[in-house]
């Protein structure tokens, strides 16, 4: 893709809300506000007759009129061929409904700070292959040069720990004294609760090393289960008393979720609201104490604690391992999560500092980093730490792009010490047929939070006598049940030669890298007959498919 010479950015896609920032010349992250003047966009598309389409708050406030044209939470379907419901009588996919998303902040950002040369955008740490893969086609979609993906979490601690060496005393002008976490070796649990998906990461960061140990969360948990929960509550109470369900109304249903929205915020911080529906001329005012609210929530919350212990199982740590626990996410602001996270942990929970922008802030940092170290100034400043200006000069005119006239050289070289590893969030592997129950069955090759890049070989056996061709089918998931996972590819070892007795050894061995492409090997041990496949984070369009949206998108009107 040819893209105009500028900044690198960073992206959080979220459920509920997005936002876009950069990061400065000093190397601070900047949040850009959108053309309503705020740092955060609704992730809402209402889509016009006229093909005009509005996204943001324009959009989320046509919801409440005509929800049979607006689009929510899309973020949930990333992955899946169709958004779950229809859009104006229309079908869209996730992609193209996130990529006017992320169109609405490319153009928010090249008017308030010039063109965007590349993008990372932020996902949350659970999501699968094909949702990363349909992330990225989003991105695309919208125009962008996706170079990078981060895990969420993985984001919000590295913007954590550049604010905390500030707070430190650190200087974002002479970063040559210091490195971007200028405090002790620690280890960080970052619980990030969305709009729509939940995310818990342990990472250990030490200088300028951050080190991911495990992550886990669920994909359809969020912030809108809990509205949902109040929402439902009022509905119910509506029909006890009028013998109406207003579920049964689109339009009504939807100032609902909203009403229900405002009274979950208000409880954080008040003891009681009323949560207030007209319906039909008829009305009804529920109250909720804090205590009612947690009460209909409990299990959501119980789910949200599950998903934290076992993570601390797969990482074989328990809670005096932890120093910190970091709070990211509008949904963590409820009183129920610090109180069940100091109660668990024994330890006060740290809100980030604005925790709806923090990951979009990691993401640009990122991003940054990636923009600096692959230029040859970046290589300069690393192996020449009293390089002069001139040359820096010179070797930024040999990568086309001149990375000083974006970042300070101190900052260039800061950017070059950095060190980020990163773990799998899902095993990986192979279908092979239980001898002992019969059925085919997911053999996991490399389990989930094993740190990237890996390698892995197991052993398995042909299934028949004189097999010819070996078929390994590689799947993504945790289950034993092959009807549990996703496939993500395959290698074929081809022309066995005749006679192999049956449970001829088979060697199959995995390599992940951190850019997430994985290369697989497949060797019958006996004759050395092999064969390889890469399988790498791909469209999940054809190109064809890709320029079709691409040139779609770009035709519309995004207000």
């Amino acid at each position: 893709m040819t893209t105009e010479a500028g900044r690198y950015v960073g992206i959080d896609l979220g459920t509920t809300y997005s936002a876009i920032s950069y990061v400065d010349g000093h190397g601070t992250p900047i949040s850009v506000k959108n053309r309503d003047g705020q740092p955060v966009t609704p992730s809402v598309v209402a889509i016009a007759s006229d093909r005009g389409v509005l996204v943001g708050q324009s959009a989320r406030d046509a919801a409440l009129v005509r929800p049979d044209m607006v689009a929510t939470n899309f973020k949930r379907d990333m992955g899946d061929q169709f958004y779950h419901r229809r859009v104006g009588g229309r079908e869209f996919s996730p992609e193209a409904l996130s990529a006017l998303v992320l169109r609405r902040l490319k153009d928010d950002f090249i008017s308030a700070v010039g063109p965007a040369s590349g993008a990372v955008i932020a996902v949350p740490a659970y999501f699968g292959d094909s949702r990363r893969r349909a992330t990225e086609d989003a991105g695309r979609i919208a125009g962008l040069n996706v170079v990078g993906i981060i895990n969420e979490p993985t984001a919000a601690a590295l913007a954590n720990a550049f604010r905390q060496y500030l707070e430190a005393g650190g200087s974002t002008i002479r970063f040559e004294v210091a490195a971007i976490a200028a405090t002790a070796p620690s280890t960080t649990l970052v619980f990030d609760l969305g709009g729509g998906t939940f995310d818990v990461t342990i990472i250990r960061i030490s200088g300028e090393n951050f080190n991911v140990l495990a992550t886990g969360g669920e994909v359809r948990l969020g912030g809108v289960d809990f509205d949902k929960r109040l929402a439902d509550a009022v509905a119910d109470d509506f029909v006890r008393h009028h013998g109406v369900d207003p579920r049964g109304d689109a339009g009504i249903y939807a100032k609902l979720l909203a009403a229900a929205e405002n009274a979950k915020i208000e409880l954080s911080s008040a003891q009681q609201v009323a949560v207030r529906l007209n319906h039909l001329g008829r009305h009804v005012a529920v109250p909720f104490t804090r205590d009612r609210f947690d009460g209909i929530t409990a299990d959501l919350l119980t789910r949200v604690q599950m998903s934290i212990e076992m993570l601390l199982e797969d990482a074989l740590l328990t809670w005096d391992r932890i120093d910190d626990v970091l709070l990211v996410g509008g949904a963590s602001r409820m009183p129920m999560i610090h109180n069940m996270l100091e109660r668990i942990s024994g330890k006060r929970p740290n809100m980030a500092t604005a925790p709806e922008q923090i990951v979009a802030h990691g993401a640009a940092i990122h991003a940054a980093i990636m923009q600096m170290t692959d230029s040859p100034v970046a290589v300069a400043a690393d192996g020449a730490r009293s390089i002069i200006q001139d040359e820096l000069t010179e070797a930024s005119a040999d990568c086309g792009e001149d990375i000083l006239s974006i970042f300070k050289p101190a900052v260039v070289e800061a950017a070059s010490k950095v060190r980020l590893t990163d773990v799998n969030s899902h095993s990986l592997g192979v279908i092979v047929r239980s001898s002992r129950e019969n059925r085919l069955a997911n053999s996991i090759v490399i389990p989930c939070n094993t740190p990237l890049p890996t390698s892995r070989t197991k052993v398995f056996g042909t299934e028949a006598e004189s097999q010819r061709i070996v078929r390994v089918l590689v799947v993504e998931g945790e289950t034993r049940d092959p009807r549990g996972c996703t496939q993500i590819g395959e290698c074929v070892i081809r022309d066995l030669p005749k006679g192999l007795p049956q449970g001829s050894p088979v060697e199959v061995t995995f390599q992940y890298n951190t850019s997430g492409i994985i290369h697989v090997q497949a060797r019958e041990t006996t004759t050395h007959t092999s064969a390889e496949a890469s399988v790498q984070r791909e469209s999940g369009f054809d190109q064809i498919t890709l320029d079709e949206l691409t040139n779609a998108v770009s035709q519309l009107t995004v207000e």
